[in-house]
């Protein structure tokens, strides 16, 4: 099944989860790919179970190089389209079928999945996911619900077009710049609502790394 798209999930310290969601995931995807960001527990031995590529880090690379990793790797492998979900379990597995799904008509060369309920969000963070959807409506003129998503889908054949410089203190803007240089670029978008559930690793940015990405939403807008 999806046999021209390669899923790639991105993994760091994900022993609690990483069974979970490949058991899912395995039953709708031919081609998985995992990319270990260097972990320290037990995620690499128990995703060996697993039908799926491995490529571990030797390093922590950040979740930027983790996402070029799975891009050269679907380049090698001539895959049309590229998806991306988190390990952590926070995305629905059936949404990561329906993205892909969404793509495959050719209408669209990038499908983000957007969380539908803001509802289970704490005050700042929704407060911050407010902030940062009408500052992305203002400088880019694009409604866009999350442009952070980890859960997406793109045609490689644009790869050029919303390739990604984010790394260092910047590396978990990735997915923010892959947006932002789509919209520039006149990528045709879409987004669809998903389930997102609480993942107790992941925290939210904090008010100076939520500041900073607003500044860099203005730098690629401008010099990019």
């Amino acid at each position: 099944m999806h046999e021209n798209t390669l899923l790639a999930i991105l993994a760091y310290n994900e022993q609690n989860n990483i069974e979970m969601v490949l058991n899912k995931v395995c039953k709708n995807f031919d081609n998985v790919l995992v990319v270990d960001n260097n972990s320290e527990d037990q995620t690499v031995k128990r995703i060996k179970n697993f039908p799926v590529y491995l490529i571990k880090h030797k390093y922590n690379l950040g979740k930027s190089e983790s996402m070029k990793t799975a891009l050269e790797f679907a380049k090698i492998r001539n895959f049309k389209y590229l998806a991306f979900m988190d390990a952590d379990g926070q995305h629905e597995p059936n949404d990561v079928t329906n993205i892909c799904k969404e793509i495959y008509n050719g209408k669209n060369e990038l499908i983000i999945g957007y969380r539908k309920n803001l509802s289970n969000l704490n005050f700042k963070k929704k407060i911050g996911t407010i902030i940062l959807q009408n500052l992305f409506l203002l400088i880019y003129q694009k409604k866009l619900f999350d442009i952070q998503s980890g859960l997406r889908v793109f045609d490689l054949s644009v790869e050029k077009k919303i390739y990604w410089h984010s790394t260092g203190i910047n590396h978990y803007f990735a997915d923010a710049e892959i947006t932002c240089n789509a919209v520039k670029n006149r990528c045709r978008i879409d987004q669809i609502p998903i389930e997102t559930f609480s993942s107790e690793k992941y925290k939210g940015m904090n008010v100076i790394q939520g500041l900073w990405l607003i500044l860099m939403v203005f730098y690629w807008r401008i010099f990019r």
